[in-house]
């Protein structure tokens, strides 16, 4: 159905003068739209605000951490001290010289709660910050962090514009100044952002004079777009994948994703704190079909939050599909089919809802999946599609959730499955579901405070094989995701892409246009 109204929308398409775009002008089509182009009010490196800013840090195509902003840096052997040379040679968009009070300020603001940021948590083991001079400056932690240079990736803030300032409304947020590839020029809400090349860019010489990022939530709208010729580049609906892969006018990188959808059990619900039922429902589901049905090539089966990660074991902790497995769990349990083939416990029938956000039809296609393979076994699973903001992830039965980082494995681990401190209280943590488990919380905590990769990967392990155990969620899938773009664009790279599809411009001031 969809291919056919890609086809009927597109012959409607091109009845129309095609969309001319200028040869010094790249259009990216991008899904989300930032409501303030800030890197502190964001921590999964939305386009914009990459493409605008520069960290410390950066990362290659391979996911290797580089130098950006700091040239070289020291760790003290204990992981509490780092000393990092800054460049001498960088300028704000502004004309303003970068320099170590820039980075001093950033991090203060980072770790500042009060602010109202979801960065404090990467941030609040800082315990201080010391400029040596100008462009040398040492951070003390209070504890041992690894993933404290994945963090530092994030773009620093221009003290000169922004201090005393209130960082949640100031105008910055709307017009930003940074130091990153592309200097923003124009924001047309709901439309698109406009950018120019920085022509002072640190790293290099920018490829396209100016980069059009267009907001378009729909991957199928950016794909009729592209054939269009309104958009250079865009990431599409993996149904429509083929489309462009026999298409001589486009070229096709299949990007590999460490982005995962999964249903999230709610531990208040007193169907799931019985550890059975939660093993049952995670045997009763199909996923091979689920990849075929849905995915059309572009994902692989999830079975646990680290799959793509160095840190993922060389075990294979999965359920195989296993019906009878999940009957026999279930009859353990203490439940039986009534006369209506339901299953039911003590009077009462083994029903839920399963929520997912309306405006992402994947994550709609996967409930319906779920409620037709649960009700195979007995259980009435109802799909609920609800507005986005319309219902309390923390409170319905079960939500479709999408985690999924390509960096640190502490930074999309502890922070959703740990029960420990504020995150049981999604005071910046995301466990939305409750999930309690004391092996979790102690593999996780050890993961994170030693600096030693090998032990770091047992820990790890040791993490995967209890929640295995004891499932917080069913893990469904991991998304691979079709990046298209026009044959006369060059530079693209391939790597691994965050959630949604994010990262996929991490080197778009190497993009240029024939």
């Amino acid at each position: 159905m969809l291919r056919k109204i890609f086809l009927v929308l597109f012959s409607i398409f091109v009845l129309n003068s095609q969309a001319l775009i200028p040869k010094d002008t790249i259009v990216v089509a991008v899904e989300n739209e930032p409501k303030r182009i800030n890197p502190i009010f964001s921590e999964d490196h939305d386009a914009a605000i990459a493409l605008i800013f520069s960290g410390l840090t950066r990362f290659d195509e391979k996911m290797n951490i580089k130098p950006d902003l700091a040239k070289s840096w020291k760790i003290s052997k204990d992981g509490l001290v780092y000393e990092f040379d800054l460049r001498e040679d960088v300028l704000w968009h502004d004309g303003e010289k970068f320099s170590a009070k820039d980075v001093k300020f950033s991090l203060e603001a980072f770790k500042n709660k009060k602010l109202n940021t979801p960065v404090w948590v990467n941030f609040e083991m800082i315990e201080d910050i010391k400029i040596i001079n100008d462009y040398k400056i040492k951070i003390t932690l209070k504890e041992p962090f690894p993933a404290f240079l994945d963090v530092l990736s994030l773009g620093i803030l221009p003290k000169h514009l922004l201090e005393n300032k209130d960082l949640n409304k100031d105008i910055f947020n709307q017009k930003p100044i940074g130091t990153g590839p592309f200097k923003f020029k124009e924001w047309k809400k709901g439309q698109y952002l406009s950018l120019e090349a920085n022509e002072n860019y640190h790293l290099g010489k920018v490829g396209s004079k100016k980069l059009i990022l267009k907001f378009i939530s729909d991957p199928s709208i950016a794909a009729l777009e592209l054939k269009n010729s309104s958009v250079d580049v865009a990431v599409v609906d993996a149904t429509l994948a083929k489309n462009f892969e026999n298409d001589a006018n486009f070229n096709v990188l299949k990007m590999k994703g460490a982005d995962y959808r999964a249903l999230m059990f709610n531990f208040e619900n007193e169907l799931f704190k019985d550890k059975k039922v939660r093993l049952a429902l995670n045997y009763a589901v199909n996923k091979a079909v689920l990849i075929d049905s849905l995915l059309h090539g572009y994902g692989f089966v999830a079975n646990q939050p680290l799959q793509l990660s160095w840190a993922s074991p060389k075990e294979n902790f999965d359920y195989a599909y296993d019906m009878k497995k999940a009957q026999s769990l279930l009859e353990e349990a203490g439940w039986a089919k009534n006369q209506k083939g339901i299953l039911e416990k003590d009077g009462k029938e083994f029903e839920f809802e399963m929520y997912a956000m309306s405006d992402d039809p994947l994550r709609v296609a996967l409930v319906n999946f779920l409620q037709s393979e649960l009700r195979k076994i007995g259980i009435k699973a109802r799909a609920m599609a609800k507005p986005r903001g319309s219902f309390d992830y923390s409170k319905v039965d079960s939500f479709l959730v999408g985690w999924g980082s390509p960096y640190d494995p502490d930074l999309h681990t502890f922070r959703v499955f740990s029960s420990i401190g504020d995150t049981k209280n999604n005071a910046g943590g995301w466990n939305y579901g409750h999930y309690e488990n004391a092996k979790v919380d102690k593999t996780l905590l050890n993961a994170r405070s030693v600096l030693d990769i090998d032990k770091r990967k047992k820990h790890y392990e040791e993490f995967i094989k209890a929640l295995n155990e004891d499932p917080a969620y069913i893990f469904l899938v991991y998304l691979e995701f079709p990046v298209v773009a026009a044959k006369n664009i060059q530079g693209l790279k391939a790597t691994t892409l965050g959630h949604h599809g994010v990262g996929f411009t991490f080197n778009a001031y190497e993009w240029s246009k024939n």
